[in-house]
């Protein structure tokens, strides 16, 4: 009796671990098409890695599911799809890293649609910002751009360190003008304008100080700034600013009647470029020492090319010499040109 009951239990036994053969197989695929997955993408085949992860995810259940879905959601080209896999990996009832960084990605595709309301529902259900200071950003982002800006400080206020709290410094400037603040939002931004690691920060710092009235100190502001991000879209506009005593001229208009070309000759040429802001940019920064500068366009192959250009010689030689000395004024190198005279 006692031999057919230890042999019924061995029999048992060898069933329940023949049963479970299988499930350990099973998994053992799984784990290695995720692998397989993650080769592929690191080779750049995107469309075998989510074959790999959406295989894998059938095949199992748990956390290698959970994982399986993250990582076809972050290279399946519908963001739908996207947003729809991040969403099964945070309908599972455990909640572990995926569920975490599901979280955050679903709240990033949500912001970018501007749902900000539902970007920040999908952070606090999760309790994100508890354990990322990504999460926390975007949830106080999501309040920032919603202008809930009295919720938006807890959460921007987490985040203590790395590259995230300047962001974060920033949008509390931002939460504070937005509430009314004017002073406490100016001091932030001056903060940020100090360790010159924002320019669009430094660039509201200088509107502050131009707001103040100290439009000297403001002029002073913007042209670091644009020396110190040449080419940050702050630059542009902070080169904006300082031309806006003189409004920054349309291309071919001249900026001082001696400068302008009358017949043939020389000019002197400091650029030229495709995109109008960047002649801008240049143009703003030599009218400081040298107002006769100007910007002049034309048509090089059915596009518009924006020159920037000073002065008007008779001869090569004269070009040549007024050039060398701007040149060594201004730190810029340049070229003689010949120009024809303007249509009257």
């Amino acid at each position: 009796m006692q031999s057919s009951v230890v042999a019924g239990l061995v029999a048992a036994l060898v069933v329940s671990a023949a049963a479970r053969e299988p499930l350990a197989a099973t998994r053992d695929d799984a784990g290695d098409l995720i692998r397989r997955g993650k080769s592929e993408l690191s080779a750049g085949r995107v469309v075998a890695a989510e074959s790999s992860f959406a295989r894998a995810a059938g095949m199992v259940g748990g956390d290698e599911r959970r994982e399986a879905w993250f990582l076809q959601a972050s290279v399946v080209r519908s963001g739908a799809q996207a947003e729809t896999l991040y969403r099964r990996v945070l309908d599972e009832p455990t909640a572990d890293e995926w569920t975490l960084r599901s979280a955050i990605e679903l709240a990033k595709i949500q912001f970018a649609l501007g749902r900000y309301e539902t970007a920040r529902a999908v952070l606090r259900e999760a309790g994100a910002c508890d354990a990322s200071d990504e999460a926390c950003l975007f949830e106080g982002l999501s309040c920032l751009m919603a202008r809930e800006y009295a919720n938006a400080i807890a959460p921007l206020e987490r985040i203590r360190k790395g590259r995230l709290k300047t962001w974060a410094a920033v949008a509390l400037a931002e939460a504070s003008e937005g509430m009314g603040r004017h002073e406490d939002a100016c001091a932030r931004y001056e903060a940020l304008a100090r360790s010159r690691v924002n320019p669009a920060a430094w660039y509201r710092y200088a509107e502050c100080v131009e707001t103040s009235g100290d439009e000297e100190r403001a002029r002073r502001e913007y042209e670091a700034l644009q020396d110190a991000f040449p080419q940050a879209p702050e630059a542009l506009r902070a080169a904006e600013k300082l031309a806006g005593s003189a409004p920054v001229p349309e291309p071919g208009d001249a900026v001082a009647e001696e400068t302008v070309p009358t017949g043939p000759g020389y000019t002197i040429q400091f650029g030229s470029f495709g995109d109008r802001g960047n002649a801008i940019k240049l143009y703003a920064k030599i009218k400081r020492t040298h107002p006769g500068i100007r910007i002049d366009s034309e048509l090089v192959n059915h596009r518009e090319v924006f020159r920037v250009r000073f002065g008007h010689y008779p001869t090569r030689e004269e070009a040549k010499a007024a050039g060398d000395a701007m040149a060594r004024a201004l730190d810029e190198d340049f070229t003689v040109m010949p120009v024809a005279p303007r249509a009257p």
